[in-house]
């Protein structure tokens, strides 16, 4: 919960939502064959700077999470009606799995 706080507070005093430095607060519910997985709940408190223009943003985050460290890159690129995301995310979670990661690609049209 005080990472909660934290990040809205840190959300509320920096200049903009949409330029420079920012917090933010990420939480993963996890199911299976439609049952809750309590136990495997993540929380994410993330410190990140945005860079870009208008249309284009690309970002850097990283910070704690429940069960160790991650950290993401990633960009959005707008280019009429079509938006391109990608992001890469890795995690330090323990020494079984030390390292972990996954990249993200998404190519949105909108009408």
């Amino acid at each position: 919960m005080k990472y909660v706080l934290a990040s809205v507070a840190l959300m509320a005093f920096s200049s903009s939502a949409f330029a420079g430095p920012y917090a933010e607060y990420k939480n993963e519910l996890k199911f299976s064959d439609k049952t809750y997985l309590e136990d495997e709940t993540v929380n994410h408190l993330r410190f990140g700077y945005l860079m870009g223009e208008s249309g284009k943003n690309i970002y850097v985050e990283a910070g704690p999470r429940t069960d160790g460290w991650s950290g993401e890159v990633g960009y959005k690129l707008k280019k009429g009606p079509l938006t391109f995301k990608g992001k890469w995310e890795g995690s330090k979670i323990d020494e079984v799995d030390p390292f972990g990661s996954k990249l993200e690609t998404e190519i949105r049209f909108s009408f």
